[in-house]
């Protein structure tokens, strides 16, 4: 993303939408749409101290919750990356796995969503476990991933007869890295031409001369005008073992300056996770130590703090809603300029909080805003009110 859209996108934080986006309204066992109306965290904006960002696809609360749709997800939050892309590389054919969901309906949603002014991610990687199924084998596979993703998902279209787009005409505003294994044969230095090749595509475009096949007409094809967004999951442990920095070759050693934003992931890592016996010391010094590197090496890079979104949604890490507050406003009063918000895994296990009237979104938008000791859901009921009362006013004249 250029300097000059992050600066319109950080001037917006302060801008409530006048348009509505679509508001859930929970009751146990089922989600129930009721209209539209404005949250309070203004999506598509920033708040008032940083962004929401949440992770969409893995229906992980099933059987006994089903996460909802994609555009039924997307309006609470700034961006949302759709996981996984749990096969790419060594030629694997690229088709995104959901978790069930009906794949031909997330074109239309990420489109819907978009309109909401909420970005879309695609989001590559993913737990591997014993299978990893993911990686590149050299820089000409990492480089030629690049391109089938450009074309598949991105603003390109397909080149080879064979490929078609996984969501139609619809463009993603970006990819995600979430980097957590290495198949058999590959060697994670290669994100780094991987990472290169797509920036210089999401800036110039594909140099393919191909015709523009009519069934992606649609697809955005002016190049280098769009402003997609690279971003990484690492790790909270520093130096990330695949994705760096600080050791040789790999990505955010050496292509710092490609990412826009980084999201470690605070839980399931105890060296580096919130953990109650030190009061969070561990977790703050971890945090300040990708902030100070980001700082130092990429100054536009922003980083985001990463938590599960349930006590379910992660083995270890997750912080009850007081702590993260504390926590988090710790951070806002450190020298961590470039800390930009809070992402949460996952929208299935937020879906779940929000069955048992427990939604962690209040607490996290507490401890971002800057209406101090104001709580989330006042100001989400109130200015619910506003929208609605002026909208009544716009009908009665």
């Amino acid at each position: 993303m250029s300097s000059a859209a992050k600066l319109a996108m950080h001037a917006s934080r302060y801008t409530f939408l006048t348009l509505a986006v679509t508001t859930v309204v929970w009751g146990r066992g089922s989600a129930v749409f009721v209209g539209r109306s404005l949250l309070s965290h203004d999506v598509g904006n920033e708040t008032a101290t940083g962004m929401l960002v949440t992770y969409w696809g893995q229906n992980s609360a099933a059987p006994k919750y089903q996460e909802p749709s994609l555009d039924q997800v997307c309006a609470q939050y700034n961006i949302t990356a759709i996981a996984f892309l749990a096969e790419f590389g060594q030629s694997m054919s690229l088709l995104p796995n959901i978790a069930g969901h009906n794949i031909s309906e997330v074109g239309p949603a990420i489109t819907a969503c978009q309109s909401y002014g909420a970005k879309i991610l695609l989001s590559m990687g993913g737990q591997g476990g014993d299978s990893c199924g993911y990686g590149f084998s050299s820089g000409e596979d990492a480089v030629e991933t690049a391109l089938n993703i450009w074309e598949l998902f991105l603003g390109g279209y397909p080149t080879k007869s064979t490929a078609t787009r996984p969501f139609g005409n619809a463009t993603l505003d970006g990819i995600d890295l979430d980097i957590e294994c290495a198949a058999n044969g590959t060697h994670p230095m290669y994100y780094t031409a991987f990472v290169q090749q797509l920036r210089s595509l999401m800036q110039n475009g594909s140099s393919s001369s191909a015709s523009l096949d009519t069934e992606y007409a649609a697809v955005e094809t002016t190049l280098g005008t769009a402003n997609y967004l690279i971003t990484a999951a690492p790790q909270c442990v520093f130096p990330d073992t695949y994705l760096g920095p600080q050791l040789a070759g790999l990505a955010l050693t050496d292509a710092a300056l490609q990412f826009d934003y980084l999201w470690p992931q605070f839980y399931n890592n105890h060296i580096c996770q919130y953990n109650e016996a030190d009061k969070g010391a561990g977790f703050q010094q971890s945090f300040q130590n990708w902030s100070a590197w980001a700082n130092a090496t990429a100054p536009a890079l922003e980083v985001l703090v990463g938590l599960p979104a349930s006590p379910s949604a992660a083995t270890t890490g997750y912080i009850a809603d007081s702590d993260e507050v504390k926590q988090i406003n710790m951070i806002r009063r450190s020298n961590a300029t470039n800390f930009d918000g809070v992402m949460l895994w996952s929208a299935a296990w937020e879906f779940e909080n929000e069955q048992m009237n427990q939604s962690y979104i209040p607490s996290v938008l507490k401890s971002l805003t800057d209406h101090s000791g104001a709580d989330a859901q006042t100001i989400a009921r109130s200015t619910t009110f506003v929208v609605m009362a002026s909208a009544l006013l716009c009908c009665l004249l």
